[in-house]
């Protein structure tokens, strides 16, 4: 079978930490959420307390405030520990520090090579398709699929991948 498309990239310390963001934005966008209802649950009682006869104003100031400095501390910490974290699993795999990794698309199936392994996937496998700026992000489980560098690709293969998009989506 011919290939319709051909892509090569090199997975440089910044494509891991892109496809480590572009995974699991869904899960800290959840977290900051979560830390902003903290947060403004803390203020909304500083607000409470300040209204209330039974306390001073300078104590619903105070909650409020460590409401929002608590909601600040949560995000950045949050930050910096996602940040640790993806550090820490590129240092933890040199073996994919600079690999080729070759794409070939054909109608039904990609495969994806490195100078140490090879694997297919149907189209029909594909979880779901995430797009950012730069890449395309080809899912076959929840951390697993393939990194397509846009601006790697021929003019043909992004809309071949927005196809599938499509039908994956619908």
């Amino acid at each position: 079978m011919n290939p319709l498309y051909e892509m090569e990239m090199i997975l440089t310390e910044d494509e891991f930490r892109k496809s480590c963001q572009a995974l699991s934005s869904a899960a800290v966008k959840r977290l900051q959420i979560i830390y902003i209802v903290i947060g403004s649950i803390c203020c909304l009682c500083g607000i409470a307390f300040i209204l209330s006869p039974i306390f001073s104003l300078v104590e619903g100031l105070i909650i409020a405030i460590a409401g929002v400095v608590l909601c600040g501390i949560l995000n950045l910490n949050l930050m910096v520990q996602t940040k640790k974290d993806v550090e820490k699993a590129w240092k933890a795999h040199p073996e994919l520090h600079d690999i080729v990794i070759h794409i070939t698309f054909f109608e039904d199936h990609f495969t994806q090579t490195t100078p140490t392994v090879s694997s297919n996937a149907d189209y029909t496998d594909l979880k779901k398709i995430i797009e950012t700026e730069t890449n395309y992000y080809l899912m076959t489980g929840e951390t697993s699929g393939a990194i397509v560098v846009k601006d790697r690709c021929a003019s043909g293969l992004i809309d071949f991948i927005q196809n599938l998009q499509r039908r994956i989506n619908s």
